[in-house]
């Protein structure tokens, strides 16, 4: 009787959270979010309902509840570091000289989206070119926002879904578990010539280790990487149509975003918390940005907290809500045939295509 008895007080407090929560009346929350609810720890449930009292009062249109991400500190899911001016300083003045190599400007050309940037709704998902959502186990949710947009970017190009090493970069960039930078994953492998291993070879482990002298038996190599804002300033925000442009040109584009308790609980809706500083914007999280909505006016995100947060791992975020888009980057792939792949690595692609 006590599978009954226990399957009955479960029922009962669904159907509770379901009728009393603070949710919009068109915005249902999912029910995977009322059977995790009701399990909740006590803590978790006040706070969902302080922030749908929040919700409520201010008619915003999203949900939250308690998601995969609710009981993690914010430090091991928001790990991206800020840089000082002179290193944003260098990095524009490098973009300024750079011009882009007639290979880069013949893959462009020969990988075009059916994407147009004044068009009122983008989804990259639906065109094939976003590989699954991931579960980071630390705070480098950096090397998760750079291989995102370098996995996207390989699936335009070489027309193959590839699952590339986080662990990978967090071990050989300038970075850890603790915090890092996106860019410094693409500036790593354009600049330095470097390209990563498979998520197999390499899985993510949640701790820092040594950076393997040994070369990767891939193909992963990337051959130019920008900032998406004209100016070249990493550290700003781009406009919408700045982003619009850039993902219908180069595909998902690695990105920031602020991000607190709030967006840590959100499960389905259009996020928006609070209005973006485009003058001095701040951030401590990185995603991918892989769609947009003009109709919602919003972005579609891919995060990397697991598939029990947001819509099965994203999020649509208003356009101007908590500094979305801040040092938005974009990065190539290197195009690759059947006459320039080593034989060992091609040999391995045949045998064994699910692990690349």
């Amino acid at each position: 009787m006590k599978p009954i008895c226990h399957y009955s007080v479960l029922l009962v407090a669904v159907i509770f959270i379901s009728k009393f929560s603070f949710s919009q009346p068109n915005i249902q929350l999912p029910q995977k979010y009322l059977v995790r609810e009701a399990l909740a720890p006590d803590n978790i449930k006040s706070l969902l309902l302080e922030q749908r009292k929040l919700i409520a009062e201010k008619k915003l249109n999203f949900n939250v509840g308690f998601t995969a991400a609710s009981l993690k500190p914010l430090n091991l899911l928001a790990g991206e570091n800020e840089i000082s001016s002179d290193e944003a300083l260098k990095i524009k003045n490098f973009l300024a000289k750079r011009t882009l190599s007639p290979e880069v400007i013949e893959i462009l050309k020969k990988s075009v989206l059916p994407c147009q940037a004044t068009g009122r709704k983008y989804d990259a998902r639906t065109q094939g070119l976003v590989t699954p959502v991931r579960d980071q186990r630390c705070g480098n949710c950096w090397a998760y926002s750079a291989v995102g947009a370098y996995e996207s970017s390989y699936k335009k190009v070489n027309g193959t879904f590839i699952d590339a090493s986080e662990q990978h970069a967090v071990n050989c960039v300038a970075g850890d578990c603790n915090g890092g930078l996106a860019y410094r994953v693409m500036e790593w492998m354009v600049n330095e010539n470097k390209f990563l291993s498979t998520e197999t070879a390499i899985p993510d482990v949640g701790v820092e280790q040594p950076c393997s002298s040994a070369p990767a038996a891939t193909n992963y190599y990337a051959t130019e990487w920008g900032v998406v804002d004209p100016s070249g300033d990493i550290n700003k925000i781009p406009s919408v149509s700045a982003i619009k442009e850039a993902i219908c040109k180069y595909g998902p584009v690695a990105a920031s975003v602020q991000v607190t308790p709030l967006f840590q609980n959100y499960t389905n809706g259009v996020f928006f918390e609070f209005e973006s500083n485009y003058n001095n914007p701040t951030s401590n999280h990185a995603i991918v940005i892989v769609g947009w909505d003009d109709d919602k006016q919003a972005w579609l995100i891919k995060n990397s907290w697991g598939t029990d947060w947001g819509e099965d791992g994203y999020m649509w975020i208003k356009y101007n809500s908590n500094n979305i888009g801040r040092r938005a980057a974009w990065i190539v792939a290197k195009k690759f045939n059947k006459f320039n792949v080593n034989p060992k690595i091609l040999q391995k692609q045949i045998i064994n295509p699910g692990n690349q």
